[in-house]
């Protein structure tokens, strides 16, 4: 029997088209849905989330667990880290998620030192990467892009190549579970600046190199970072699709990065970079410029550099990861009246949305869309360019993203979002429902 598509409007959609076709429903007037309704239908789109940290999105369950088991606890205690002895869902939320009451970029990342603290083995990383390609399927995202700085996680009983080997053994494994629905890349980070405190490589570091500007050091690990990005897909890990920058943004230019990032662009990873979170328009035009970035990572202050730098982007395809709940909670914005997504849309810049961090933002990509239509309106038309441009930016090899696309375009006018009919968009939505796209 065909499966009939959920009717987002009782009483009000027309007969919902069904995975083998049939009526297409009249267009959305998003107004008069109610807001319980409006959450369906956030929750149904078929969604892209191109900017996710493993580390940030760990189930909260997972990392309380995790955190009072006592050989988690000897590791990250010999390794130091410092992990709370009250480990309590109650204690550790309000460490975890600190939300609004972050006073800069800086302090939002504090709780990354702890949650690094229980991911410091093969089975905690195949397990955090698995339960949140997991979630994300639970909520109709079809295409995954996790991020995450494996510098962080390198240690004596744990090197680069099987800290990346653990994250894509995790994602392999939701992939397999859910057939298919949920299809996912990883991209390595480089942090942008040398500390101690980031991990055992960066001390053991400062150790081989002690007479060595911090600066020098954190362009020395990004390098290093970049080679192991490389070797691993060499040695087999093929989910690795790109290379990105991270970390405090003041103070830490991307120029001082080109040599890991050229070595990536020589390899043939694809790039993004964190910019116009932690500091000005001038971090935006260096990351293009420099480190020849097709996306951006926030971009919230692109506007202090006018509107030349948003069409720079809008005319080079440049795409900017939208981070509302995490741009809000850092202080990159004031208020949600004061980020440019509504310039972002009427430029066409390309502009999904995503979530950043899960546990430590406290959201799904669906309460960002939902956010995004209470406070931008959002029309059907532009909702169908926001979720149509995350599966045009992903670093999916071409033929798998044009499926995605193909697919995504026909789940979007089952919903009544807009587009004709094609059979090619509904042979590539039959074939991601059946799980045949895991090998395109």
């Amino acid at each position: 029997m065909p499966r009939e598509r959920a009717d987002l409007r009782p009483g009000r959609w027309r007969p919902t088209m069904t995975d083998e076709g049939g009526p297409v429903p009249a267009p959305l007037e998003l107004e008069r849905l109610s807001a319980a309704e409006r959450r369906q239908l956030f929750h149904a789109l078929p969604k892209t989330d191109l900017h996710c940290h493993l580390d940030g999105s760990l189930r909260m369950e997972t990392v309380c667990e995790l955190a009072a088991d006592p050989e988690v606890r000897r590791l990250a205690d010999r390794l130091g880290y410092a992990l709370p002895e009250d480990t309590s869902p109650e204690a550790m939320k309000g460490v975890l998620t600190p939300g609004v009451d972050c006073a800069s970029l800086e302090d939002y990342l504090r709780p990354f030192d702890i949650i690094c603290g229980v991911l410091q083995s093969r089975s905690t990383l195949a397990r955090a990467a698995y339960e949140l390609a997991m979630d994300c399927a639970a909520e109709n995202v079809m295409y995954l892009e996790v991020r995450f700085a494996p510098q962080r996680h390198i240690h004596d009983g744990l090197s680069g190549i099987e800290v990346l080997q653990a994250v894509d053994d995790g994602l392999a494994r939701a992939e397999r579970e859910t057939g298919g629905r949920i299809l996912s890349g990883i991209l390595v980070c480089a942090l942008r600046n040398y500390a101690p405190e980031i991990g055992f490589l960066h001390r053991k570091v400062r150790e081989a190199f002690p007479y060595a500007e911090p600066r020098e050091l954190g362009a020395y690990c990004s390098l290093d970072a970049s080679r192991l990005a490389v070797e691993a897909k060499r040695q087999g890990i093929e989910r690795i699709v790109g290379f990105d920058l991270a970390g405090a943004e003041s103070g830490f230019p991307p120029h001082h990065h080109r040599q890991a990032f050229h070595h990536c662009i020589d390899n043939f990873l694809n790039i993004t970079v964190h910019a116009g979170e932690g500091y000005g328009p001038e971090s935006i035009q260096e990351a293009v410029t420099y480190l020849n970035a097709q996306r951006i990572g926030h971009g919230t202050r692109i506007l202090e550099g006018g509107l030349g730098l948003v069409r720079y982007l809008r005319d080079r395809r440049v795409t900017v990861e939208v981070c509302l709940t995490s741009n809000l909670q850092t202080r990159a914005i004031s208020s949600l009246d004061a980020h440019p997504l509504r310039t972002f849309l009427s430029e066409e810049v390309r502009a999904p949305l995503c979530t950043d961090n899960r546990l430590v933002s406290g959201v799904s990509l669906t309460d960002e869309y939902a956010l995004a239509w209470e406070r931008f309106r959002l029309t059907p038309r532009e909702i169908r360019k926001t979720v149509l441009y995350g599966f045009k930016a992903a670093f999916a090899p071409y033929a798998r993203r044009r499926q995605l696309l193909l697919a995504a375009k026909s789940r979007l006018r089952a919903l009544g979002l807009g587009g004709e009919r094609s059979r090619a968009e509904e042979a590539a939505y039959e074939a991601w429902s059946n799980g045949d796209l895991v090998s395109a």
